[in-house]
């Protein structure tokens, strides 16, 4: 007659390639002591390596192969699913017990009738100690015992009462939570609460079983008169990218489960704090001062930007939604309509302040400190992530982008995220290609030259082909298209002349370069201006003024990147984007710096990776580098350069017309013109634009209630450069600016 099933020893496996095998000889003894006892064995390993073996050498083991890896408490509840027992024995495949501590457990469990489990006391085989037993994990203590305040007091009152320290290791005591490595519960308890949480893929199991048990009323107990041996398999690497993701998600939703996602997110707070993101902090708090200290005081406002609010303005004020965006300076070209849906919400909201779009964009320069982390540190590492976020935070380019408030600065923000799936893409054989058409498109929506990462782009597919599958191509173009879908329906309805004229200009320059038309055609000054502008371009992202030592960074970069190519895969794709992109740059002939925009974050980039590769052998330079860099930048920022600008007068170049003066230009024509409509005109940079690039000062006037009618016969002239007045020419001045009245 069989012997009815008592007891169910459930071992779970994965990873512990080696061990295993002293666990089932372990458990060899206690098959041939015990005749009520069964042997289930959970495979979670993805591919059966020892499957067979295990079958033939322990033919009295029922071997369960999991059709997938379910995780601790999956293959748990696996186990539990095929047992019989009354008894449930739970123990890793890494794990050694003997008969004596068996029957120990055994006779815990039936001598502790309101015992929901007890757990023996762990012995590693290293040595180590680990935590066994502990009270509650509540939010309190994993505030404490989760978060940088364990390393900072690991003798808090707190910590020594939630990790029992008060006992003396001797006999059993009812806890709050005890280690599951290897525990005994019964299955009416086990069953009670539903087994384990599933979500909980690995780590906190403990914690929420336990939990589960005490709320049902069972108790826990931990007795170190009973012990169980650990091997301690290396098989599941404890610092991987997908275990540190399944402890942080475990953790979150313990929190959540037992004590409200309030609670949840206040302990990842303190968990997630951790020496880099102190750091990263106190580089977003940088970034926060150098884009909003003084922003109202030193903010740009210009015609171009006047023109776009003004049109914004129109199309919400007319119930339209705009098909395309801002205008190029090439006045027959247009761009996609995102940053005027954008701006069509906030200037709203906002009763068209003008101050919006230095906010806006202030927030977008902070915002890039953390997209670059991101991308960096996936696609190279956490330090070089932290070294570049570092470098951006105070690059002298990247701050005048910002300070400019234009929205070509999105543009360059979403390199980082378009260059990440360009790897993506080529590491997962084109899978990604379709969210890299997206990104793409947007970023032509808010300027024209990321077309040039086109051409970039069917280079790196070409030369990484074989790992590109043909058949995401298609995805790829449907996903740049989808973000301009606006623009097309406009060029349809308009006989497609924007792009026509586009798709004219492009072979016209390039023949130009070569000397088929007497336009931007290559000479030595031409190309003299190429190579001084990538130089000035790599400089100006370093260090505001021009000296040796920035000559010697640069050559020294250059020379970095192109001898670290070998089996770096994300930097052999920048560098062919770079090489592509800054050729179709060098065709156009010497371009104006914004156009290298398309690669605005690739000196950063390619200085953060030197300087950690210097920093494992000379640890001190890499600081000195980057800290003269940092000194030498806010001094300029600290000057009457930048924060303490004259802000009451225009600067003598004429390129700078402070805000609070245009206010005063504007506040004297409305009062001056009363209730009667008028013209305007300026005289001035880029006054060869459309309405004499006035369009900023008509803005605000609009703001005022008082919106220049070209077609008034009363005339205000607004002279930025007084070069330009006529003798004799009776004008009302506002500091350095003059303004003409003709009625």
């Amino acid at each position: 007659m069989q012997n009815k099933i008592k007891v169910s020893v459930i071992v779970v496996h994965y990873g512990a390639t080696k061990e295993v095998f002293s666990c089932l000889r372990s458990l060899s003894e206690i098959n041939d002591k015990e005749k009520s006892v069964e042997f289930i064995f959970v495979d979670n390993e993805e591919v059966n390596k020892t499957g067979k073996k295990i079958q033939t050498m322990f033919p009295w083991i029922n071997y369960i192969k999991s059709p997938y890896n379910s995780g601790f408490g999956g293959g748990r509840n696996l186990g539990r699913i095929h047992a019989k027992g009354k008894y449930l024995l739970f123990i890793d495949s890494d794990i050694v017990i003997n008969d004596k501590n068996f029957r120990g457990l055994l006779g815990f469990l039936a001598k502790h009738k309101n015992a929901g489990l007890v757990s023996p006391m762990l012995i590693n085989q290293s040595g180590k100690l680990t935590v066994q037993a502990s009270r509650v994990l509540t939010p309190l203590n994993g505030i404490f015992y989760l978060s940088f305040i364990n390393k900072i007091l690991p003798g808090s009152p707190i910590l020594k009462k939630f990790m029992i320290f008060d006992w003396d290791r001797k006999g059993y005591l009812e806890v709050g939570v005890a280690q599951l490595a290897g525990f005994m519960t019964t299955t009416d308890a086990f069953d009670d609460v539903g087994g384990f949480d599933e979500d909980m893929f690995l780590y906190f199991e403990e914690n929420d079983f336990s939990s589960n048990l005490r709320k049902k009323g069972w108790k826990i107990y931990y007795d170190t008169d009973l012990t169980i041996i650990h091997l301690e398999s290396k098989g599941t690497p404890k610092h991987s990218d997908k275990i540190t993701k399944a402890f942080v998600h475990s953790r979150y939703i313990y929190f959540k489960k037992h004590y409200g996602i309030l609670s949840a997110l206040i302990v990842e707070a303190f968990a997630r704090f951790s020496k880099t993101t102190l750091i990263l902090l106190g580089i977003l708090l940088l970034s926060i001062f150098l884009n909003f200290y003084k922003i109202q005081q030193t903010m740009a406002f210009n015609g171009e930007m006047g023109y776009d609010y003004m049109t914004i303005r129109t199309f919400v004020e007319n119930h339209q939604i705009p098909l395309i965006g801002p205008r190029t300076s090439h006045e027959w070209f247009f761009i996609g309509p995102l940053f005027y849906w954008i701006f069509g919400i906030l200037l709203p909201i906002f009763h068209y302040n003008v101050a919006v779009g230095a906010y806006f964009f202030a927030l977008v320069g902070v915002a890039s400190i953390l997209v670059c982390y991101w991308v960096v540190k996936k696609l190279f590492g956490k330090k070089e992530a932290l070294i570049a976020s570092f470098l951006i935070s105070f690059s002298p380019i990247w701050i005048n982008l910002i300070h400019q408030a234009r929205f070509n600065a999105i543009t360059a923000v979403l390199f980082f995220v378009f260059y990440y799936f360009l790897v993506k893409s080529v590491r997962n054989g084109g899978k990604s290609l379709f969210t890299l058409g997206i990104i793409l498109g947007v970023m032509f929506s808010f300027f024209p030259s990321p077309i040039l990462l086109l051409p970039g782009t069917v280079v790196v597919i070409f030369v990484y082909r074989k790992m590109v599958n043909k058949k995401y191509f298609l995805p790829g173009i449907l996903g740049f298209l989808i973000p301009n879908i606006p623009y097309l329906i406009y060029n349809a309805t308009h006989k497609f002349q924007i792009l026509i004229d586009l798709f004219a200009w492009v072979p016209y320059r390039i023949l130009g370069f070569f000397g088929f038309y007497p336009k931007n055609t290559a000479s030595p000054q031409v190309l003299q201006s190429n190579i001084t502008g990538l130089y000035t371009f790599f400089q100006q992202s370093y260090l505001q003024n021009n000296n040796v030592l920035i000559f010697l960074l640069f050559a020294a970069v250059i020379a970095f990147a192109l001898t670290s190519l070998k089996k770096n895969l994300p930097l052999q794709i920048l560098m062919i984007l770079s090489a592509v992109s800054y050729f179709g740059l060098f065709l156009h002939g010497d371009p104006p710096e914004h156009y290298y925009l398309v690669i605005f974050p690739v000196p950063v980039i390619l200085l953060a990776l030197f300087l950690e590769k210097i920093s494992r052998k000379f640890m001190w330079l890499s600081i000195l580098i980057a800290g003269y860099l940092l000194i030498f930048n806010l001094s300029f920022y600290f000057s009457d350069k930048w924060f303490y600008v004259n802000t009451v007068r225009m600067s003598d170049d004429m390129n700078y017309v402070p805000y609070s003066l245009q206010k005063r230009v504007v506040d004297f024509i409305d009062k001056d013109a009363g209730s009667k409509s008028f013209s305007l005109e300026r005289v001035g940079l880029y006054d060869y634009f459309g309405e004499s690039f006035s369009l900023n000062y008509q803005y605000l006037l609009w703001g005022l209630g008082h919106k220049p009618d070209q077609s008034a016969k009363l005339k205000y002239t607004i002279y930025e450069d007084t070069r330009s007045l006529p003798q004799n020419k009776k004008v009302t001045w506002i500091e350095n600016i003059a303004v003409s009245k003709n009625e």
